[in-house]
């Protein structure tokens, strides 16, 4: 009798991962074995760099022109838009906070996160470093809570740098030059994307130079890997997700490729020693999805830029 409780309590509470892909015009959902399981697209959304599923169901993400949340049927519940400085607008990143209740954008075209509620209203503004000198698209990248503090971690990408900053102030907390702790590159590394762990240190990601630092919480190196090191074919190490076991998994973006096996490896499931134990390459999505094509070699590109990685036993919606 206890055995039969014990299965029917599993099978009821068997949690399928899932990831959630901010790739361009669209958003793309898959499951662990690479199958699609939806797509949302909004007309005149594109640059998504940035997604996320919410515990309901929802899901959030940033794209060129601001933020956009839909609801579990995949309609249009909430947009803010980006506010444009002198060089344009370009949002880039969004972080969830308390499970939905309020999002912060980053809004690169003022050098600002704002904070917004449920509704769109503005909750608070945090000023960033002014880099109006700096191209708009080469300020900033992804924006993510620092766990246990009030403040924020973002990357100056052209600049090649990780600050934390507090929420509201905008004071400078800590500073991270990431150059003296790469190794030598032949292309420019940038500042995209960073992801915590629980013991309070940092893994970052550089887009183009494709290395992977990691460094405690007082900015010290404890390892870093270059696409070679980790045995990936792509054209850039973008945004990350934290799997159940602890693992990484991070986004192996396929933009402005010049041959296909440029952009083979799309997701990479990375353990902490810096091993890769888990792949998805384009074989596995170009068939089921549409992506989009590279005008000046016309090949089809699925351009995902960050992954959130997900439990679908844990939204409160039917799957």
């Amino acid at each position: 009798m206890r055995l039969l409780l014990f299965l029917l309590l599993t099978s009821f509470t068997h949690a399928e991962e899932r990831y959630l892909l901010a790739a361009d015009n669209q958003v793309i959902e898959i499951d662990r074995s690479g199958k699609v399981v939806s797509v949302l697209k909004h007309p005149g959304h594109g640059g998504i760099y940035d997604a996320a599923r919410l515990p309901n169901g929802s899901i959030a993400y940033a794209h060129r022109g601001g933020l956009a949340v839909f609801d579990a049927a995949k309609k249009l519940v909430m947009e803010h838009k980006a506010v444009a400085g002198p060089k344009g607008a370009e949002a880039n990143s969004v972080a969830v906070l308390e499970g939905g209740k309020k999002f912060a954008l980053m809004d690169s075209g003022v050098n600002q996160i704002r904070i917004v509620d449920q509704s769109g209203k503005v909750v608070s503004e945090t000023p960033l470093p002014d880099l109006k000198d700096d191209p708009l698209h080469f300020r900033y990248r992804m924006i993510r809570e620092v766990s246990g503090e009030n403040a924020f971690w973002v990357g100056q990408y052209g600049r090649k740098t990780v600050l934390k900053v507090e929420t509201g102030t905008g004071r400078v907390l800590q500073s991270i030059p990431l150059d003296p702790l790469l190794k030598p590159s032949p292309t420019v590394k940038k500042a995209f994307a960073t992801l915590q762990d629980a013991d309070g240190s940092l893994w970052v990601a550089t887009s183009t130079g494709c290395q992977l630092l990691h460094v405690d919480a007082k900015g010290q190196k404890l390892g870093c890997w270059t696409k070679e090191d980790l045995g990936l074919q792509c054209r850039y190490l973008l945004g990350m997700s934290r799997l159940a076991n602890g693992n990484l998994l991070m986004a192996c973006g396929d933009y402005h490729m010049q041959k296909a096996d440029e952009g083979r490896d799309l997701l990479a499931e990375i353990d902490k020693a810096g091993k890769v134990v888990w792949k998805l390459t384009r074989e596995q999505l170009v068939d089921q999805i549409e992506g989009s094509v590279e005008k000046s070699t016309g090949m089809e590109e699925m351009r995902i830029t960050n992954v959130h990685a997900y439990e679908s036993a844990h939204l409160n919606v039917k799957r």
